[in-house]
């Protein structure tokens, strides 16, 4: 283009719609239309591009005037530069044709043509009309140069002809250094391919408008995700050139996304470990579950547990899990601790060993060689503790070198804490089967003791009663014929007693361990004639011990379902103990009555002694048997006559009571109820 005139002022009009432009560009194109301007309201400016506007004149908007000539390569009749910024007149001199090249320019709506000299009329209106045009083009391009997604516009090859600010910094280059480029160039690799374009093209053409997803890598590494729209552009003839692109990157979206999946994956991993091996007790099973689903969820060539023996001095290789038959598998079953500097600084440190490359030089040379052994490229040890105490370490190979970011090394370490607890359980279900073993063990043992206790009791039982029996009957009719010897009648009578004490002891014995055998044999009896014979003996004692015995049975006492041998062997032992418990001297009353209650008539056998009382804490144990209290050491018994009476009272839906005795001297009253 030749150099633009000088700056030549035109004296502004009184119009109240003053028209003021400034003209730079081709000298004689701006000479024709400067001088083809003048009239009312009207200023025209005319200079060179980096000058400023004449003195007192106010500056008005720049238009760049041109000649068409011949184009020089990849550039249009006018600097593209230009024409983006400035609205752009075209004059044709006299005769000249009008290039074809303006109606495929993207920017069409920013050129006008004029004639000389048969457009001189029309100068103002195309002049307004063309920056009319322009500045709602630089108004748009303004509002999408601040959009918050990326913009930008292509040629249908490809070209760009423009951007906004989101896609320079997303393409990281400015936009003097993007027009004009080929997208395939900037965008990232690959991202975009001419396969893309076409597409595009394609459902531009046919509908106006297309939209597609693009992934793939940026500049700096990072996975990208984009949403894509385009919409058609068209000249000022309505022709389509190009495409308006808008481009929402969807990346962090996509990013954030893609973490959730894997921790979602990662924890169900962790549920099926934790499913897999929670009704499981064998250790082996728990090690073969939890290792094929690690293993086939990470992808893993192999993964290995190596235990830790019970002297603590090896890790012992308990189970291996590998991908296939073809994996090779690791030549070494246990690793000596304190030997192994891999296995000694996991279970020193606690944290995992990674091995990122087998092959390269600062790796250990054991973990290299055990590596290469399973033909990998890589891979990870992790300790598995349990509470502060190491187990066991769980270890992964991979087919070649590979990272292991921070999250994966934490969801390992997880899934070594997961297997962990597998391990304690199953360790901890061993133990409690050993315990359990040796318990069931102990009492089968007493339960074979016992059992041979009480036939040991049964035989002696039968074996003594019997001759007992016969010795008791003999002493009766000694005792019945004897002369009057009081010192022979005394002996008699102490014989008397101790083999009656000996044949209690047997029914006691009796009633105890065959109580369950027969039930009570209840018939009507007369309650004073059931209880004769245990008075009479309770009498003599009584005498014998200088303790004042008081008997009181209340008249009128019907006759009562009662189990008479039982009934007797229970007021016997009541009778026996309050005599032997109470000091010398003391006193015992025994009282038998009818007492209504709750509705409801009782039987009630009450004892109450001059003993030194039961203790409140041994009341509720006083059914069991062979029960010896402080204070009763040197009195005779089995320790068993309460329980004779507790157990005659459940034969006869009954209960026994004790309680304190209300008295000065102290003492204890022993209750026997027997529904009436």
């Amino acid at each position: 283009m030749s150099a633009a005139l000088e700056a030549t002022p035109f004296p502004a009009s009184s119009s109240s719609t003053p028209f003021t432009v400034r003209l730079v560009g081709d000298a004689d194109a701006v000479s024709w239309v400067a001088e083809n301007l003048r009239g009312p309201g009207l200023g025209v400016e005319a200079g060179t591009l980096e000058g400023g506007s004449a003195a007192g004149q106010p500056p008005g908007p720049i238009v760049w005037v041109a000649r068409p000539g011949q184009s020089e390569p990849g550039r249009t009749i006018v600097d593209d530069a230009a024409v983006w910024s400035f609205p752009c007149l075209v004059v044709i001199p006299p005769g000249g044709p009008a290039p074809d090249i303006l109606a495929g320019h993207p920017a069409v709506e920013s050129f006008e043509v004029v004639r000389e000299p048969e457009d001189a009329g029309l100068l103002r209106m195309r002049l307004e009309r063309l920056l009319l045009l322009h500045r709602r083009r630089a108004q748009t391009e303004a509002v999408l140069h601040d959009l918050p997604v990326i913009v930008y516009s292509r040629t249908f090859d490809g070209i760009i002809t423009n951007v906004n600010a989101e896609a320079e910094a997303f393409l990281g280059r400015d936009r003097a250094s993007l027009v004009g480029t080929s997208l395939l160039e900037v965008s990232p690799e690959g991202l975009l391919g001419e396969d893309q374009i076409a597409t595009m093209n394609e459902g531009l053409l046919a509908r106006g408008r297309h939209r597609m997803r693009l992934a793939g890598t940026s500049q700096g590494g990072k996975r990208t995700a984009l949403d894509v729209r385009a919409l058609v552009l068209r000249d000022g003839h309505g022709t389509p050139w190009g495409a308006q692109v808008v481009i929402a990157d969807l990346s962090d979206e996509a990013e954030a996304q893609e973490r959730l999946r894997l921790e979602a994956d990662r924890n169900e991993i962790l549920a099926t470990i934790a499913t897999a091996t929670r009704d499981m007790v064998d250790l082996d099973r728990v090690l073969e579950s939890a290792t094929s689903i690690v293993g086939l969820r990470t992808g893993a060539r192999t993964v290995t547990v190596f235990l830790l023996d019970d002297d603590r001095e090896r890790l012992v290789l308990r189970h291996l899990w590998r991908r296939s038959g073809e994996v090779p598998a690791p030549s070494g079953a246990d690793w000596l601790v304190g030997q192994a500097p891999v296995f000694d600084r996991i279970v020193a440190a606690r944290s995992p060993f990674v091995v990122l490359d087998a092959e390269a030089e600062d790796v250990f040379p054991e973990a290299a060689r055990a590596l290469r052994e399973l033909g990998a490229g890589s891979g990870i040890i992790l300790p598995i503790v349990a509470g502060n105490e190491f187990l066991a370490s769980l270890g992964l190979s991979f087919a070649g070198p590979r990272t292991f970011p921070d999250d994966e090394v934490e969801f390992l370490s997880r899934v070594a804490d997961q297997i962990a607890l597998a391990i304690r359980a199953a360790r901890l279900y061993q133990s409690l089967e050993e315990k359990l073993s040796a318990l069931a063990e102990v009492q089968r043992l007493r339960e074979m003791a016992i059992q041979d206790r009480q036939r040991l009791l049964s035989m002696l039982v039968h074996d003594l009663k019997n001759p007992l029996a016969a010795v008791l009957a003999s002493l009766e009719l000694v005792l019945d014929r004897t002369i009057e010897d009081p010192r022979l009648e005394r002996l008699l009578r102490t014989s008397m007693a101790s083999a009656r004490a000996l044949a209690g002891m047997i029914d006691d014995a009796l009633l105890v361990y065959r109580s369950g055998e027969a039930p009570a044999q209840r018939r009507l009896e007369d309650i004073a004639a059931v209880l004769s014979q245990p008075l009479e003996e309770a009498r003599w004692m009584a005498t014998a011990r200088s303790i004042d015995l008081e008997i009181d049975i209340a008249e009128g006492i019907p006759p009562l379902l009662l189990d008479a041998e039982r009934y007797r062997r229970a007021a016997s032992n009541l009778f026996s103990n309050a005599l032997k418990f109470s000091r010398r001297g003391g006193d015992v009353d025994v009282r038998v009555f009818v007492e209504r209650t709750d509705g409801r008539d009782w039987l009630v056998l009450r004892v109450a002694d001059s003993g030194p009382g039961v203790p409140e804490a041994v009341r509720g144990r006083l059914a069991e048997p062979y029960q010896r209290f402080a204070g009763s050491e040197r009195i005779p018994g089995t320790g068993l006559g309460l329980t004779v009476v507790s157990t005659v009272a459940l034969a006869h839906d009954g209960c026994i009571h004790v309680e304190p005795r209300p008295s000065p001297a102290g003492g204890s009253v022993f209750s026997l109820w027997i529904p009436a």
